[in-house]
């Protein structure tokens, strides 16, 4: 009689038995692994996060005297300050240029002198002082005014307190309606801080070539020869999808004019 050991019946059962050893061996292995990540304070999240983070953008900001400067220490620019209550309120003080509205709209501050500028670095931080996730804020730049006296057409670079951002064109359709059209989509982004937090903004304009940096993290460059000078204003919004009610603080204002390197 021949044994099982050489009919070959027995080796299902030995491949079983190591498979399940190696993989005991590898289960261990991952178990102390994880466990050692937690204990140091990582997480695999964290990992992956960080290997898709935003590139940071490189600049260096000129030294020369800025076009257009404001610490909002006080008025001494000129802005033009206005309030209606329950309606919006702008003002300048304690290092900060406030912009409230009290119901659903939009309201821009244009920079002081009604200068219109072409190419430059423009350099402000924002907060979102008061507000929610559907609350915007951010800069007009090579805006022009219409009939109404409204900005007709502009570039719009626009923050929201849930940390996305979006960028809007101006344009006057054929009934001579301006009519915002979208370069980029509301988008989130890891740069952005949400409401309550500080953002540091800096655009740069270079004829066609138009880039958003956001706390030193290029959020976009796009090229658009549509409108090469005008008007820069800030602003906040509070569209209807919003509660009412907002607040937004600039500070540390500059413009410069175009001596910088292209971000990187």
């Amino acid at each position: 009689m021949l044994s099982s050991s050489r009919t070959g019946k027995d080796r299902p059962v030995q491949k079983r038995a190591t498979l399940i050893y190696f993989a005991t061996v590898i289960l261990v292995i991952v178990i102390v692994a994880v466990t050692g990540l937690h204990a140091a304070g990582i997480s695999l999240a964290t990992l992956t996060q960080q290997n898709t983070a935003t590139p940071a953008a490189t600049y260096i900001l000129p030294k020369v005297t800025p076009l257009f400067a404001d610490s909002f220490a006080s008025d001494a620019s000129g802005w033009n300050l206005q309030s209606a209550p329950g309606n919006y309120q702008v003002a300048v003080g304690n290092g900060a240029l406030t912009i409230g509205i009290d119901k659903n709209k939009l309201l821009w501050e244009p920079l002081p002198g009604s200068i219109s500028y072409g190419d430059f670095t423009l350099v402000v931080n924002a907060i979102l002082a008061k507000g929610d996730q559907n609350n915007g804020y951010g800069l007009y730049i090579r805006g022009a005014a219409g009939r109404d006296s409204d900005l007709d057409t502009y570039y719009r670079f626009e923050l929201y307190g849930d940390a996305s951002y979006a960028i809007f064109k101006g344009i006057v359709d054929q009934s001579g309606r301006s009519v915002a059209t979208k370069i980029v989509n509301y988008t989130l982004s890891s740069a952005i801080q949400k409401q309550g937090k500080l953002n540091h903004i800096v655009l740069i304009a270079r004829g066609a070539s138009l880039s958003f940096i956001v706390n030193n993290q290029l959020l976009k460059t796009f090229t658009d020869s549509s409108y090469a000078t005008g008007s820069i204003a800030l602003f906040a919004s509070n569209l209807p999808e919003a509660k009412p009610g907002i607040q937004v603080q600039f500070s540390q204002l500059a413009l410069y004019p175009m001596q910088m390197s292209k971000p990187s």
